[in-house]
């Protein structure tokens, strides 16, 4: 309810209240005013904390994430978040796709492909968002992710992306 709707019903409350029966007035005369032991409700419920203050309403998280925060709204870097670096270290690893491995002198390269649309060439020690690449071969990328779980005594775990994901399935 608005201010004014809210004065209004505190004055008619007064005037119900107070016993004094509603008499017709002389248009020409001045309102009757509030009783003076009444006081201001507004003013009595700001003070017992059951209406914010003037400024508006102010939200206490008490740890506790904010209800009318949007979840899909990027987390700023000031809650506490990483923030996420452009390329392939801007990546979770289970939004990377691997397109293909490349044989080099130096044992292999993969080709992963981003959210983006681009297309990355990666090698055995390259950083993800959340973890790393440890392994290549013929078929496949094994990264070792990092887990933020704080219920799990376990920091990382290894995943596979294998370049035919029906074989990943098989598996």
């Amino acid at each position: 309810m608005s201010r004014g709707t809210l004065r209004a019903l505190a004055a008619f409350v007064a005037l119900v209240g107070c016993g004094s029966p509603v008499a017709a007035q002389d248009p020409t005369s001045a309102p009757s005013p509030i009783p003076a032991d009444v006081g201001d409700p507004l003013k009595s419920l700001v003070e017992k904390d059951l209406l914010p203050a003037a400024g508006g309403f102010t939200y206490n998280p008490q740890g506790r994430r904010d209800p009318f925060v949007s979840l899909l709204k990027p987390v700023s870097a000031d809650q506490g978040a990483r923030t996420r670096k452009q390329g392939m270290e801007g990546f979770l690893i289970q939004e990377v796709a691997l397109k293909g491995v490349i044989k080099m002198q130096k044992g292999y390269r993969a080709m992963l492909l981003g959210t983006d649309g681009k297309s990355y060439f990666v090698s055995v020690g390259q950083r993800l968002y959340d973890g790393a690449i440890v392994a290549i071969d013929a078929g496949s990328v094994t990264f070792r992710q990092e887990v933020t779980d704080p219920l799990t005594t376990v920091r990382s775990r290894d995943v596979r992306k294998t370049l035919y994901p029906t074989e990943e399935a098989r598996q």
